[in-house]
Order: C-alpha cells, then sequence, then structure tokens
C-alpha cells in the first residue's frame, strides 16, 4: 500500500494546518519584496502574517505544496547575502518553462533554466535578493533511463525483511 505522501504534489496547495515534518526560514532584508518575489514569481501562497508590535509582519508563512513551507522573518541585513544553504521542492507536473518566464518576470531574484541534470531530473534555480537559492525539481522525462545505472541504484538498495 502506497502512503498519500508519497504521491507526488498536486497542483492544489493545501491550506491545512498540520504539524510540519520540516520547513526553512530565510531571513529577508525587505519583507514586502520577498513576499511579492515568493508569491507572484515562484507560486507560494501566504498561509499566514504574524503582525509585529508596530504593524509590520514579523513573519510571514508561505506553502506551494503539502510539506513545502517557507518561514520568512525580518532580520537579513541589505549588504549581507546568504550563502551556502539550498533548498529543494518537488515541482510535481508543474510547468517549469512556464514557471521561470513567470519567476522572470518578478524583480526581487534571479531565475537559471530549467536544466537537465546528470540525475534525470529537470531543475529550477531561483535565488532570491537576499541570496537564498530554491530549486523546483521534477523528474526528465525526455530522457532515456540508463538502464545500467538503473540497476546500480537497485543493486545499492538495502532491504530488511
Amino acid at each position: 500500500m502506497t502512503s498519500p505522501d508519497a504521491s507526488p504534489p498536486s497542483t492544489a496547495i493545501d491550506r491545512g494546518i498540520y504539524v510540519m515534518p520540516q520547513f526553512v526560514t530565510f531571513e529577508v532584508s525587505d519583507m514586502a519584496a520577498a513576499r511579492r518575489w515568493y508569491v507572484n514569481g515562484l507560486g507560494f501562497v501566504e498561509l499566514a502574517v504574524l503582525p509585529g508590535p508596530d504593524g509590520d509582519p514579523v513573519l510571514v508563512h508561505l506553502r506551494r505544496f503539502r510539506y513545502q513551507d517557507v518561514l520568512l522573518v525580518p532580520g537579513r541585513d541589505p549588504e549581507e547575502k546568504a550563502s551556502g544553504v539550498r533548498v529543494s521542492f518537488a515541482a510535481g507536473d508543474e510547468d517549469l518553462d512556464a514557471r521561470a518566464a513567470s519567476a522572470s518576470g518578478e524583480s526581487g531574484g534571479v531565475v537559471e533554466g530549467p536544466t537537465s541534470t546528470p540525475w534525470n531530473t529537470r531543475d529550477l534555480h531561483f535565488q532570491d535578493a537576499d541570496g537564498h537559492l530554491v530549486v523546483f525539481t521534477q523528474p526528465d522525462l525526455n530522457v532515456d533511463m540508463d538502464s545500467e545505472f538503473a540497476q546500480r541504484v537497485r543493486d545499492s538498495v538495502q532491504t530488511t525483511d
């Protein structure tokens, strides 16, 4: 029996409240610009906005698909760029070329791809204005699976009974 969580993400965004097994928190220098970039460019939706004492947001909770959550918090110095962290999200059957065009039309970040990888995926790379790296990835259905490679992967999987 296959777990419902094992299926690829659907195009419907789950706005339900649940315990998130994993999420990423990005410190940003401009909350309004970051919100526009992730919502208008990358296709996230706002689930919640927590205002601070002055009314400005101190946390913005964004989501694409189930278990694909990003929290934006203020605090990054505009002169200091994030480095070293890259988060990848399964893109399901989303049209990555259309998403790249959408994000390219939105100011606030850099878009690269989509490109094919040696491990048979198509990856679309984004870098927001603060330097955070986000990748949308999906199987590359335009390549023939290398049968020798596929067999090596199958052989390397350890099963326990």
